[in-house]
């Protein structure tokens, strides 16, 4: 092929490409590959640029920049000093570093290797590849590198201040890069290269000096993107500045190889900035396991997330580490709410929860100061539902605040007392074995059910003294006022007054123990133990007449105790006291003739002698005594089948009391007349009745006197009619 056809065939080639048609300017330009030598100068150059145009399109950075050097037939300069472009378009190298519009979406200009290679890193950069054009730039010295990255920092900056809207990837790039310039172990060598410019060596401190002048410009620029964009401290390119500084771990880019390496390297180096480790055994990073440092981590593409490359608890870290709670909270608060409704728990706030609670217990802190005691509590308390362990100085300050408030509010308002509570509630809740605490709440909760008491709203009053006593332990007064409220409704109920559940037998025990060694005791305490003693009484014998005597012993003696004794201790229940109740009972029950007192009588007189540990005929004679004074009665009130159907249970032998003997023989002959009477009379069982009365000898007023006076009987004196002539005498006629 001569020079002509080669020529022809790449301006074939120049026009392929700005048309689009890039598999056949490829083709061309290979085919021209074998005639290179002889095309004049000016079209090697073309030839050298569309293969870099091409190499850039396929991402093959190290050919890009192995072609754009080839166009200019020479390496770029060896150092960072000061050169004149060979094209004579007044540039040089310090315009490259700070050409204003270098990354506004202008193409920069081509003139000299510098712009060219520069291009090629701001294109490598948006797609996370620069340590691909780094790596392949001769740089003998360590300047050149240097003097790109820089140009790169320099222009992505003043497009960032410059530009309406932020373009995040400019944003990146500027965090990122001044971050490596800056960075105090100076991976890139960036004092070398100013060092070289000035031809003069920078002290230490005026190094450090001009470093932290530079930090601050460009933290001011950011700050004002944000303020002029809207952004809150959480997602602020001047949060992602601090947290690149807080960071930052050395890793600038991601890609096949690294320009920078880790500190932790995937091989065995000691020393990440300077990584021999073969290329195979570095493993490039991914969005899932990349160092926290931002770098250009993301190529300059915005992340899923939102315009900050830096995730929400990241900035909290951030801001809490270097002292920014408020403007953490200001802006957490504006997001999701107050504090109070933040749960650790909770999916949304887990990420951020120990950050929001250290920035919570600084706030407290800095209220506490300020004696703004509700707020104080109010942090701490949604420090600690957020995961903060309290410490000693933060009980210390919930004890003080807890108090001031619940006293005083917040010194301009005196606190109402729900408000007091409310507080109170807060600060022992922060420090609940503070007995200060404890007391002065358990005494506000007593204030406030007393209230309550007066608005007639008992359940309210209840709850309060509950809860008093729960917050402080047997304090007196909350338990007196529950004491005396609960007595007054287990009296309201036992008298029927209002309807309720039969109260716990074991709950008034403890109130009457209190109540009858009180000073004063209640109105109601009187009617109350009354009603105690019956119900206990009750279940003591039941648990006699079931033959479970140590339980009933156990019981009376439970009865007993509520009543105050010299030593406070009271004797113990026996049998005899058990057999003593159950006698009692049965006289009651005589007396009363209510219910089933025929068939329960006996049972309750034997009971009462298998505890006293009688029997035979002291059994009998026991039985004698208890019955005999109420058996008059019941003849002369007609109710002779009571009277039998006693003594069929007890049971007494004839013949030891003829007293007894002759008004049980009274009754069988009145009830025999009763039913002989009757229309459908029992003439069978009439039979009967006067058999038993005969056979307990019945005796005529000539036949027996008996050396009784009327007074034992008054009864019997009280005759309830004219006797009829048929009936047997009377016992006053036979008396």
């Amino acid at each position: 092929m001569n020079t002509t056809d080669a020529t022809r065939m790449l301006r074939q080639a120049e026009h392929a490409y700005d048309t689009g048609n890039f598999a056949r300017t490829l083709n061309l330009l290979d085919r021209i590959s074998t005639d290179l030598p002889g095309l004049p100068v000016d079209d090697r150059a073309s030839y050298e640029a569309l293969r870099a145009l091409l190499a850039e399109r396929a991402g093959n950075w190290p050919e890009a920049v192995h072609r754009w050097l080839a166009v200019f037939g020479a390496t770029p300069p060896a150092s960072g000093e000061d050169q004149p472009c060979d094209l004579g378009c007044d540039c040089d190298v310090r315009t490259v570093l700070d050409a204003p519009d270098a990354t506004s979406g202008k193409t920069p200009c081509r003139c000299c290797p510098a712009h060219a290679l520069w291009r090629l890193v701001w294109q490598a950069a948006r797609q996370g590849a620069i340590g691909e054009v780094l790596d392949a730039v001769p740089d003998p010295y360590g300047n050149r590198r240097t003097a790109l990255v820089h140009a790169l920092a320099v222009g992505t900056l003043r497009s960032l201040a410059q530009s309406e809207k932020v373009d995040p990837a400019h944003a990146v790039f500027a965090i990122a890069a001044w971050h490596l310039l800056l960075y105090d172990e100076d991976p890139l060598r960036f004092e070398d290269m100013v060092t070289a410019r000035r031809d003069a060596p920078l002290g230490a401190e005026d190094w450090r000096s001009a470093c932290d002048t530079l930090t601050d410009r460009i933290r001011t620029a950011l700050r004002a993107v944000d303020e002029r964009d809207g952004h809150d401290v959480l997602d602020a390119w001047e949060t992602v500045w601090n947290v690149e500084e807080y960071e930052y771990s050395g890793e600038l880019v991601r890609g096949e190889r690294a320009y920078l390496r880790m500190e932790d390297c995937f091989g065995s180096c000691g020393d990440g900035f300077n990584c021999r480790c073969p290329v195979d055994t570095w493993q490039p990073p991914t969005p899932d396991t990349t160092p926290p440092c931002l770098g250009l981590l993301f190529g300059g593409r915005r992340p899923a997330t939102g315009h900050s490359p830096v995730t929400v608890d990241t900035a909290a870290e951030q801001l809490e580490a270097y002292g920014e709670h408020r403007a953490l909270l200001t802006a957490y608060t504006r997001r999701h709410g107050e504090p109070t409704t933040w749960q650790a728990d909770s999916d949304t706030h887990l990420a951020c929860a120990p950050y929001l609670a250290r920035a919570l217990a600084a706030r407290a802190h800095e209220q506490f100061e300020k004696g703004a005691w509700q707020d104080t509590l109010a942090d701490l308390t949604s420090a600690a539902r957020l995961g903060l362990v309290l410490d000693q100085h933060h009980h210390e300050m919930a004890h003080k605040a807890g108090l001031s408030a619940g006293r005083n509010g917040n010194g301009y308002q005196r606190a109402t007392l729900v408000q007091s509570i409310h507080w109170l509630e807060s600060a022992h809740a922060l420090a609940p074995d503070d007995p200060a605490l404890a007391k002065e709440l358990a005494a506000a909760l007593v204030r406030r059910g007393n209230e309550a008491l007066g608005a007639k709203d008992r359940n309210q009053s209840r709850a309060r003294f509950q809860r008093a006593l729960f917050v402080r332990p047997g304090d007196p007064v909350a338990q007196d006022a529950l004491d005396a409220l609960d007595l007054a409704d287990i009296a309201s109920v036992v008298a029927g007054n209002r309807p309720g559940r039969q109260p716990g037998l074991q709950r008034v025990g403890e109130l009457l123990h209190r109540g009858l060694r009180a000073e004063n005791p209640a109105e109601d305490l009187h009617e109350v133990y009354s009603w105690y003693r019956d119900r206990m009484t009750e279940r003591t014998v039941r648990k006699a007449l079931a033959g479970r005597k140590s339980e009933a012993r156990r019981i009376l003696q439970q009865r007993e105790a509520v009543r105050p004794s010299q030593d406070d201790r009271g004797k113990q229940a026996d049998d005899s006291d058990v057999a003593r109740l159950l006698h009692e009972t049965a006289v009651r029950q005589l007396g009363a003739r209510s219910g089933d007192y025929t068939r329960q009588i006996p049972l309750l007189l034997d009971a009462a002698a298998s505890f006293a540990h009688v029997t035979g005929a002291k059994k009998e004679q026991q039985a004698l005594e208890t019955v005999l004074p109420f058996a008059a009665e019941l003849v002369d009130t007609g109710r002779f089948s009571e009277l039998i159907a006693l003594q069929g249970g007890l049971l007494i032998t004839p013949g030891r009391s003829a007293e007894y003997d002759q008004l049980v023989a009274v009754a069988h002959h009145r009830r025999a007349r009763a039913r002989a009477r009757r229309a459908d009379g029992e003439p069978a069982g009439a039979v009967r009745d006067e058999r038993v009365a005969s056979a307990m000898g019945l005796k005529t007023a000539q036949q027996i006197s008996l050396p009784i006076g009327p007074v034992m009987f008054p009864g019997l004196f009280d005759s309830p009619g004219t006797p009829d002539p048929d009936d047997p005498p009377y016992i006053q006629e036979t008396l």
